[in-house]
């Protein structure tokens, strides 16, 4: 049955009527600065023949020959009649440009109709008439899964995978070979600790879509090797008011306890309001370690922290979250401003069990291994978000358009981690108890000022100036562990005090960055108008442009530890030692010359600066030759990075690097008909190292009980892009799509183990490395496709990708395997939904996601990889449209599959559960969301 639907439609597409005449051509809002006006009726006067315009103002009609009268309508514009005579087998193009009539007040009505470019249709025409392999996800397909983020929707995406709910994997390359633009503007990277874009940051709400770039053309940032990730804030042209009230329940966690240390007054604004910070008259690093153990400089200092490490319960509320949105349209004489305005803020709750095991060596002889460790963590997290947006567009007469775009972001998030069991290396069979208590607090504003002009009729001028800005605190991050003695178990668990200052034990962390980047960016196009005697052909176009970035970032951190100097008599220090949690480090119990002194550990490398300068410049031409649509172009981009150590005596140049890359670009369309169409495509990108990953500032990272550390000696990866792939567009909406693809690089930045007794992450340039795979896509309606009003009503997409990849270290000795997959990279990725939607509001949405088991972390000598197990995802939502109030029940996670990562401990890079070790395992739980939309 499909094989012969998708025959029928496949000829239906090449079958053209004889002895008829054909009327095209394309309507235009002149109101909006000529903009595509979709949706428009084109009617033949005094017949039954018509159609409707599509998402670009386009139209055609097939008429007997003849004198007619064309009438184009549209509610609340005015109606222009239009006669026309009609010869056989002869197409007549009539062009229109459609203004609002006076008085007419139907502003709401527009916007469901006429000015939505974020519909799911919209982005289906977008995707066809774009010069390269895009894929995407509309506002219309995000409103109607259980997504609130866009992390979370747009792993609906073909060969889209996320990693730990916010990175974004795309064709199986791990996050940082992405690059993101928000409104044009090159986005910052928001983690320390990695290069990537935290993708849960921005509420779906806030947008109209996301387009995902596959491949490289001359007019786009060339430092990506997965894609270019676009996304686009509302851009709501006409006047509405909206409140949008939800609640949410999740299993394991709701109206459970949790554990937390003390909170900050402010805690519930996303910030910490100096509670957890170091006191303004805390000695500097340079004075703490120059003075002796039994100074007064450390007594002070020490009294001065806040005793705060016993955890506290409370109660679990629901989730909640509360949205005020609005848009205007203001006149300001010859100046039409539109102005979307939105404010929401959200609670949310996970609470969760984890099992936390490790092994060392590995399991070549079909025998599990003997566990080093084997742990229970449980987990509480409690997050708080802020997001404000406000966007304004002004156009000026029919030819100037100007947007000012502004999304704010706070962030709040309270982890704690309470982790008891054994390590059976360091203390046999004695049980520990390990605490990670942390609050992190993130500011996030991105801006944007975009100009577009239309300096006559073959030159187009369009601008952008972006602003970002990014303040992460992470104050007071404690880690400390307590053991109790196998042979008494009734003793106290005692406080493990270290020798000497380090990040786990008695350790409290301060770790403030600062970022803040400025972009500016211009394209300036060349309409060339082509013609025959016979015919008008389609233009060509010359396209130039330039963009320049700055980002600076200060990175500042510092690690204080307790320690028990050996002058301390030891029946002292068995006291001290194990005292409660909330007694333990209470000021009485600090002491010159009988107590705990605090010792600082923060090196130089603990802290740094960075900035990086790009400038880029491109030439591309776009040149339509009957049936091939060539695109051609050629980008130069010279980027300088510095970075640079500091302490309070130290202030020196660490790294300095300036590359120049000359990167090409090819993209070929052949339009095999109206409606189906062939790509070929090469670029040439690079991929860049980011200031973490170049600075030899170590951190310890609790979750992984691992080390996290940079290389100062990684340069740039440059990475050949090939790309194939056909599309079928069977009506408005609906696509099928087929790629493939092929990515060769040159010196790829990959992961690198250290050997020592605890896992130590960092990087280093392989030699060189591939990635290839194949992509499917399938949107399509089955209206008219059955003969059953309610199977008419369905629809569905769905979306595979299947990925190869194969990274080479080269000869040196990296204490792990030569050649294997890419790190994060699943062999497969598979998305499923199923739409129903009547003609009276009610919708319903089943959602599947799956994607193969893949690298999590790669191995050496004494840890073996870990794999991150095949994971199953199914949601549903409801929603039904009333007057004015939209109700809408989901259900997130309904399988509940567990997150389960397994040691490979006999090296053949497959989970099997009789002979790998489950490394960590655990289950969020389901999440039921309600929320109500009121619209006034």
């Amino acid at each position: 049955m499909k094989q012969f639907f998708f025959l029928v439609i496949l000829s239906f597409s090449c079958f053209v009527q004889a002895q008829k005449g054909t009327i095209s051509g394309v309507l235009t809002d002149k109101d909006m600065n000529n903009e595509p006006l979709p949706f428009a009726n084109v009617q033949i006067k005094g017949t039954s023949i018509g159609t409707t315009t599509d998402e670009n103002g386009k139209y055609n009609l097939q008429v007997e020959p003849g004198n007619y009268v064309v009438v184009f309508s549209f509610l609340g514009y005015q109606t222009i009649e239009n006669p026309v005579t009609i010869k056989a087998n002869q197409t007549v193009t009539i062009n229109k440009s459609m203004t609002s009539g006076e008085g007419v007040m139907l502003a709401d009505v527009v916007v469901a109709t006429t000015r939505r470019k974020n519909t799911e249709a919209a982005l289906v025409m977008e995707m066809k008439e774009a010069k390269q392999v895009v894929s995407a996800i509309s506002a219309e397909q995000m409103s109607k899964g259980t997504d609130g983020n866009a992390a979370q929707a747009i792993q609906r995406v073909p060969g889209i995978t996320v990693v730990d709910g916010k990175y974004v994997i795309v064709r199986g390359l791990s996050e940082r070979y992405n690059n993101v633009l928000i409104n044009q503007s090159i986005a910052p990277s928001t983690e320390v600790n990695k290069r990537t874009f935290s993708f849960d940051l921005v509420p779906t709400n806030a947008l109209d879509k996301m387009v995902i770039y596959k491949t490289g053309s001359a007019d786009k940032p060339a430092d990506f090797a997965g894609g270019i990730i676009a996304l686009t804030t509302s851009e709501n042209n006409t006047e509405f008011t909206r409140v949008d009230v939800g609640f949410g329940y999740r299993t394991n966690t709701t109206f459970k306890k949790q554990f937390h240390s003390e909170k900050s007054d402010t805690d519930f604004l996303g910030f910490d309001n100096n509670y957890r910070n170091l006191p303004s008259s805390f000695p500097s690093t340079y004075v703490l370690q120059d003075s002796p153990r039994t100074s007064a400089i450390r007594l002070d200092a020490a009294q001065s922290l806040p005793n705060n490490f016993s955890p506290s319960s409370q109660d679990v509320f629901l989730n909640s979250s509360v949205g005020f949105s609005f848009g205007r349209k203001i006149n300001a004489g010859k100046i039409k401003i539109f102005t979307t305005n939105g404010f929401n803020y959200s609670t949310s709750y996970k609470t969760y069990n984890r099992g936390f095991s490790e092994v060392t060596g590995y399991n070549l002889n079909g025998e599990k291994l003997p566990l080093k460790s084997d742990y229970n963590d449980a987990v509480n997290q409690e997050d708080v978000r802020i997001s404000v947006l406000s966007n304004w567009i002004f156009t000026f007469n029919e030819n100037h358009k100007i947007k000012f775009k502004n999304l704010f972001n706070q962030i709040g998030e309270n982890d704690s981690n309470l982790r008891e069991g054994f390590n059976f290396l360091q203390r046999n069979e004695d049980k520990f108890k390990n605490y990670m208590f942390g609050y992190k607090s993130r500011s996030i504003y991105i801006g944007q000022l975009n100009g577009d002009h239309k300096l006559n009729d073959t030159n187009l001028l369009d601008w952008v100036v972006g602003y970002n800005y990014l303040q992460e605190n992470e104050p007071d991050l404690r880690r400390f562990r307590t053991v109790q003695p196998a042979d008494d178990t009734t003793a106290p668990f005692s406080m493990i005090a270290p020798p000497s200052s380090n990040l786990f034990d008695t350790s409290r962390f301060y770790g403030n960055l600062k970022e803040f980047s400025a972009n500016q960016g211009l394209n300036y196009t060349i309409i060339f108008n082509r013609h025959t005697e016979e015919e008008e052909l389609a233009p060509a176009k010359l396209k130039l442009g330039y963009l320049v970035d700055y980002r600076y970032r200060l990175f500042k951190s510092r690690y204080i530890s307790y320690l028990l100097p050996g002058y301390v008599p030891q029946d002292r220090q068995d006291e001290l030692i194990n005292l409660p949690l909330d007694e333990i480090f209470n000021p009485l119990n600090i002491s010159q010359n009988n107590g705990w002194v605090i010792e600082e550990g923060t090196k130089p490398s603990d802290s740094y600066k960075a900035d990086n300068f790009l400038t880029a410049g491109y030439a591309m031409f776009e040149l339509p030759v009957h049936k091939f649509d060539i695109t051609a172009g050629v980008r130069v981009e010279n980027n300088q990075q510095r970075l640079r150590y500091f302490d309070n005596r130290y202030d020196y140049f660490k790294n300095n690097n300036s590359i120049f890359s000359f990167l090409p670009s090819l993209n070929v369309g052949y339009n095999i008909t109206e409606k189906s169409l062939l790509r070929v495509a090469y670029s040439r990108t690079v991929n860049r190292p980011e200031f973490r990953e170049l600075s030899e500032n170590l951190f310890y990272d609790f979750k992984l009980n691992a080390n996290i550390l940079g290389n100062p000696s990684l340069t740039t990866a440059t990475i050949d892009n090939f790309d194939l792939r056909y599309e079928f567009y069977p009506t408005k909406g609906e696509t099928i799509s087929l790629g493939a693809f092929y990515k060769n690089f040159d010196k790829p930045i990959e992961n690198k183990i250290f050997t020592a007794e605890q896992r130590t992450f960092s990087l280093i340039n392989a030699d060189k490395a591939f990635n290839y795979g194949v992509e499917l896509e399938i949107k399509k309606s089955f209206k008219d496709f059955f003969n059953n009003i309610y199977l008419d009503r369905l629809s569905t997409n769905i979306n595979f990708a299947y990925v190869v990849s194969e990274v080479d270290l080269g000869a040196g000795d990296f204490a792990q395997d030569k050649t294997r997959a890419l790190q994060g990279q699943s062999p497969y990725v598979l998305n499923f939904a199923l739409g129903y939607e009547d003609e009276k509001g009610l919708s319903v949405n089943a959602i599947f996601n799956k994607f193969g088991t893949r690298i999590y972390a790669v191995g050496d000598l004494n840890f073996p990889t870990i794999l991150e197990q095949s994971r199953d995802q199914l949601d549903l939502a409801i929603a039904k449209k009333f007057k004015t109030i939209t109700v809408k029940w989901s259900a997130q996670n309904l399988l509940n599959a567990a997150f389960n990562l397994y040691d490979d401990t006999d090296k053949n890079y497959k989970i099997d559960s009789s002979k790998d070790i489950k490394t960590s395992s655990y289950r969020e739980g389901i999440l039921f969301n309600l929320n109500l939309t009121y619209n006034f």
